[in-house]
């Protein structure tokens, strides 16, 4: 083989290891651009839930919240408790109401949308009795966001595991009140024993 052969072989070879660099640079830059499409696409796709917990500001009433926590709208929103609530559970007059599926045409972002089931007393299983799936409900959520219908959700509420939980609220006016009589009293405890201390003229 001569020379130029030989160079023209070598270049061949640069040529085919370029070309496969190139391939594999395209071929990552699409994946990214796949990945990114794929994480703006789920951002912006709805985010509801539901839950069974106790009211933010009056502990002693446990709630049933559906809460669209994403940035679109959700349609044909789904929501299904299994086992069904118990009937007993109802306000009177509201048993027809009182269903184990909800159904909402749409849930803006940030909508909020809540039912109040009843006291713990009454709505959580008494520790004597062993645990026999007594207080549990799987919740199921079917909606569709901008791209379509949305990955179906379902999962278990335990109410037992409040029978333990603290009973805490976030401020409010009643307990905002409390805490400024509170401090006031102590204020006025600490101006009279200083005022006690001070020299009498």
């Amino acid at each position: 083989m001569d020379a130029s052969a030989t160079v023209a072989a070598i270049a061949a070879a640069i040529a085919l290891a370029a070309l496969y660099f190139t391939r594999r640079q395209v071929k990552t830059a699409e994946e990214q651009t796949s990945i990114q499409r794929m994480m703006h696409e789920e951002a912006a796709q709805p985010y509801v839930w539901a839950d069974i917990r106790p009211h933010a500001q009056h502990a002693d009433f446990m709630m049933l919240i559906v809460k669209n926590d994403g940035p679109t709208v959700a349609s044909n929103v789904s929501v299904t408790i299994d086992p069904p609530f118990p009937q007993q559970w109802a306000r009177e007059g509201e048993e027809d109401r009182f269903t184990s599926r909800r159904r909402f045409a749409a849930l803006p972002p940030g909508r909020v949308m809540q039912w109040n089931l009843g006291i713990p007393q009454q709505l959580l299983p008494s520790p004597e009795i062993p645990a026999n799936g007594d207080g549990q409900f799987r919740i199921t959520i079917c909606f569709d966001g901008p791209k379509g219908p949305a990955d179906t959700l379902s999962y278990i509420v335990d109410l037992s595991e409040y029978r333990r939980a603290a009973k805490t609220t976030p401020g409010t006016p009643m307990t905002i009140a409390k805490s400024i009589k509170d401090s006031s009293e102590a204020l006025t405890k600490a101006i009279d024993r200083v005022s006690k201390q001070l020299p009498q003229s």
